[in-house]
């Protein structure tokens, strides 16, 4: 029998402490699971996303607001946005952190671009994961 699931398509808001970088962990384990990541992909994924959350973290101490992370799921994509209170990532022109994830574990990072200044994280699912999704 495949493996077939619905698209999983989720908003979360959590206060700008790195501690929260541990719970997110844990989350995207377990819908990275769900989409048959490898063991190697699911600590791969982990980590770029918590190392992500802990980037904004840093930069929003002591700001009101909550970060907001954006986990959707297409057929093609899975992608993951990381939106901080201030919206200050506009002025992020390069981080070396994001060139170290694209080698590593994603297949794109752009930051602030849109019109919700962010970081995107996308990784192609269309070759990796077929007759994954029913529609």
């Amino acid at each position: 029998m495949e493996n077939i699931r619905k698209l999983v398509n989720l908003e979360l808001k959590l206060p700008p402490d790195e501690e929260m970088r541990f719970p997110l962990r844990l989350l995207v384990s377990g819908l990275a699971t769900g989409l048959g990541f490898t063991m190697d992909e699911i600590d791969d994924l982990k980590d770029s996303i918590g190392e992500t959350f802990l980037l904004v973290a840093n930069r929003c101490k002591g700001l009101k607001g909550a970060i907001t992370v954006r986990w959707n799921e297409t057929q093609e994509n899975l992608n993951i946005s990381i939106t901080d209170p201030s919206h200050t990532f506009t002025k992020v022109e390069s981080v070396p952190l994001f060139h170290v994830l694209e080698k590593r574990a994603v297949d794109e990072i752009t930051v602030g671009e849109g019109e919700e200044p962010d970081i995107r994280i996308r990784f192609d699912l269309k070759d990796r994961r077929k007759n994954l999704f029913k529609d």
